[in-house]
Protein backbone atom coordinates (compact mmCIF):
# COMPACT_ATOMS: atom_id res chain seq x y z
CA UNK A 1 0.00 0.00 0.00
CA UNK A 2 1.11 3.53 -0.63
CA UNK A 3 2.77 5.30 2.28
CA UNK A 4 0.34 8.13 1.63
CA UNK A 5 -2.43 6.31 3.54
CA UNK A 6 -2.77 4.32 6.73
CA UNK A 7 -4.91 1.16 6.67
CA UNK A 8 -6.62 0.44 9.97
CA UNK A 9 -9.83 -0.92 11.43
CA UNK A 10 -12.72 1.50 11.62
CA UNK A 11 -12.94 3.36 14.92
CA UNK A 12 -15.54 5.73 16.34
CA UNK A 13 -13.25 8.74 15.88
CA UNK A 14 -12.83 8.28 12.12
CA UNK A 15 -14.36 11.11 10.08
CA UNK A 16 -16.83 9.64 7.60
CA UNK A 17 -18.73 12.84 6.87
CA UNK A 18 -17.06 13.84 3.58
CA UNK A 19 -16.65 10.35 2.08
CA UNK A 20 -18.11 10.20 -1.45
CA UNK A 21 -17.42 7.15 -3.59
CA UNK A 22 -19.99 8.09 -6.22
CA UNK A 23 -22.26 5.25 -5.02
CA UNK A 24 -24.77 6.47 -2.44
CA UNK A 25 -25.48 2.93 -1.22
CA UNK A 26 -21.81 2.43 -0.32
CA UNK A 27 -21.48 5.85 1.29
CA UNK A 28 -24.68 5.41 3.30
CA UNK A 29 -23.62 1.96 4.50
CA UNK A 30 -20.30 3.36 5.71
CA UNK A 31 -21.99 6.13 7.68
CA UNK A 32 -24.96 4.20 9.07
CA UNK A 33 -24.04 0.51 9.26
CA UNK A 34 -20.27 -0.01 9.30
CA UNK A 35 -19.75 0.73 12.99
CA UNK A 36 -22.65 -1.58 13.89
CA UNK A 37 -21.12 -4.37 11.78
CA UNK A 38 -17.85 -3.98 13.68
CA UNK A 39 -19.48 -3.94 17.11
CA UNK A 40 -21.76 -6.90 16.38
CA UNK A 41 -18.89 -8.91 14.89
CA UNK A 42 -20.58 -9.49 11.53
CA UNK A 43 -17.71 -7.85 9.66
CA UNK A 44 -14.39 -6.15 10.11
CA UNK A 45 -14.34 -2.79 8.40
CA UNK A 46 -11.01 -1.36 7.34
CA UNK A 47 -10.47 2.26 6.37
CA UNK A 48 -7.73 4.27 4.74
CA UNK A 49 -6.87 7.68 6.13
CA UNK A 50 -4.16 10.12 5.09
CA UNK A 51 -1.14 9.92 7.42
CA UNK A 52 -1.90 11.81 10.65
CA UNK A 53 -5.60 12.38 9.82
CA UNK A 54 -8.91 10.72 10.69
CA UNK A 55 -10.68 11.54 7.39
CA UNK A 56 -11.64 8.30 5.65
CA UNK A 57 -10.76 8.13 1.93
CA UNK A 58 -11.39 4.41 1.31
CA UNK A 59 -12.88 1.40 3.03
CA UNK A 60 -13.84 -2.24 2.70
CA UNK A 61 -15.52 -4.84 4.87
CA UNK A 62 -14.27 -8.38 5.36
CA UNK A 63 -16.49 -11.18 6.65
CA UNK A 64 -16.51 -14.98 6.62
CA UNK A 65 -18.88 -16.50 4.08
CA UNK A 66 -20.10 -19.77 2.63
CA UNK A 67 -20.70 -20.13 -1.09
CA UNK A 68 -23.02 -22.82 -2.43
CA UNK A 69 -21.26 -24.49 -5.36
CA UNK A 70 -24.41 -25.51 -7.26
CA UNK A 71 -26.57 -22.50 -6.42
CA UNK A 72 -23.91 -19.96 -7.42
CA UNK A 73 -22.39 -22.02 -10.21
CA UNK A 74 -18.85 -22.05 -8.87
CA UNK A 75 -16.39 -23.81 -11.20
CA UNK A 76 -15.42 -27.25 -9.91
CA UNK A 77 -11.73 -26.30 -9.67
CA UNK A 78 -12.57 -23.47 -7.32
CA UNK A 79 -14.97 -25.61 -5.28
CA UNK A 80 -12.39 -28.22 -4.37
CA UNK A 81 -14.93 -31.03 -4.30
CA UNK A 82 -17.19 -29.55 -1.62
CA UNK A 83 -20.72 -28.26 -2.05
CA UNK A 84 -20.51 -25.46 0.55
CA UNK A 85 -17.26 -23.59 0.10
CA UNK A 86 -15.89 -21.53 3.01
CA UNK A 87 -14.18 -18.26 2.33
CA UNK A 88 -14.11 -14.52 2.92
CA UNK A 89 -16.34 -11.90 1.39
CA UNK A 90 -14.74 -8.57 0.56
CA UNK A 91 -17.77 -6.37 0.80
CA UNK A 92 -18.38 -2.76 -0.08
CA UNK A 93 -14.88 -1.91 -1.26
CA UNK A 94 -14.95 1.81 -2.10
CA UNK A 95 -12.59 4.70 -2.73
CA UNK A 96 -13.46 8.37 -2.44
CA UNK A 97 -14.06 9.70 -5.94
CA UNK A 98 -11.35 12.35 -5.52
CA UNK A 99 -8.87 9.43 -5.72
CA UNK A 100 -10.45 7.57 -8.67
CA UNK A 101 -8.26 6.96 -11.72
CA UNK A 102 -4.96 7.16 -9.83
CA UNK A 103 -4.28 3.47 -9.20
CA UNK A 104 -5.47 3.51 -5.61
CA UNK A 105 -8.34 1.10 -6.36
CA UNK A 106 -5.84 -1.63 -7.17
CA UNK A 107 -3.94 -0.88 -3.96
CA UNK A 108 -7.16 -0.98 -1.94
CA UNK A 109 -8.03 -4.36 -3.46
CA UNK A 110 -4.49 -5.59 -2.69
CA UNK A 111 -4.99 -4.52 0.95
CA UNK A 112 -8.34 -6.34 1.13
CA UNK A 113 -7.04 -9.52 -0.53
CA UNK A 114 -3.99 -9.50 1.77
CA UNK A 115 -6.24 -9.35 4.82
CA UNK A 116 -8.46 -12.14 3.46
CA UNK A 117 -5.42 -14.34 2.88
CA UNK A 118 -4.18 -13.61 6.42
CA UNK A 119 -7.62 -14.53 7.80
CA UNK A 120 -7.54 -17.80 5.85
CA UNK A 121 -4.14 -18.61 7.33
CA UNK A 122 -5.74 -18.46 10.78
CA UNK A 123 -9.27 -19.71 10.13
CA UNK A 124 -9.13 -21.68 6.88
CA UNK A 125 -11.18 -20.99 3.80
CA UNK A 126 -10.90 -21.69 0.10
CA UNK A 127 -12.30 -18.62 -1.70
CA UNK A 128 -12.26 -14.85 -1.69
CA UNK A 129 -15.65 -13.62 -2.85
CA UNK A 130 -16.74 -10.22 -4.15
CA UNK A 131 -20.20 -9.02 -5.12
CA UNK A 132 -19.64 -6.22 -7.63
CA UNK A 133 -22.00 -3.25 -7.28
CA UNK A 134 -22.20 -2.73 -11.05
CA UNK A 135 -20.71 -3.90 -14.34
CA UNK A 136 -17.75 -1.51 -14.08
CA UNK A 137 -16.86 -2.94 -10.68
CA UNK A 138 -17.20 -6.49 -12.04
CA UNK A 139 -14.77 -5.59 -14.84
CA UNK A 140 -12.35 -4.15 -12.24
CA UNK A 141 -12.35 -7.42 -10.29
CA UNK A 142 -11.93 -9.50 -13.45
CA UNK A 143 -8.89 -7.40 -14.35
CA UNK A 144 -7.27 -8.60 -11.12
CA UNK A 145 -8.00 -12.30 -11.56
CA UNK A 146 -11.45 -12.78 -10.05
CA UNK A 147 -13.68 -15.19 -11.98
CA UNK A 148 -17.45 -14.73 -12.35
CA UNK A 149 -19.65 -17.57 -11.13
CA UNK A 150 -22.33 -18.86 -13.48
CA UNK A 151 -25.61 -18.36 -11.61
CA UNK A 152 -25.15 -15.26 -9.45
CA UNK A 153 -24.88 -12.00 -11.38
CA UNK A 154 -21.83 -9.94 -10.48
CA UNK A 155 -20.47 -12.46 -7.96
CA UNK A 156 -16.81 -13.23 -8.59
CA UNK A 157 -14.39 -15.52 -6.80
CA UNK A 158 -10.68 -16.16 -6.45
CA UNK A 159 -9.10 -19.16 -4.76
CA UNK A 160 -7.12 -18.29 -1.64
CA UNK A 161 -4.22 -20.29 -3.14
CA UNK A 162 -4.29 -18.07 -6.24
CA UNK A 163 -4.29 -14.93 -4.11
CA UNK A 164 -1.48 -16.26 -1.93
CA UNK A 165 0.61 -16.95 -5.03
CA UNK A 166 -0.16 -13.51 -6.54
CA UNK A 167 0.91 -11.88 -3.28
CA UNK A 168 4.14 -13.90 -3.29
CA UNK A 169 3.23 -15.79 -0.10
CA UNK A 170 3.63 -19.16 -1.11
Amino acid sequence: MTAQFVSTRLAEDHDLSAFDSGHATLDDWLRSMAQRACVSGTARVYVWTPEGEQKVVAFFALTPTLVNRDEDGVPSGAAGGVSRIPGYLIGRLALDRSFHGQGFGAELLYDAVSKAVAAAEVGGGRLIVVDAIDDAAAQFYRKYGFTPVRHTPRRLVMKIATARSALGIG
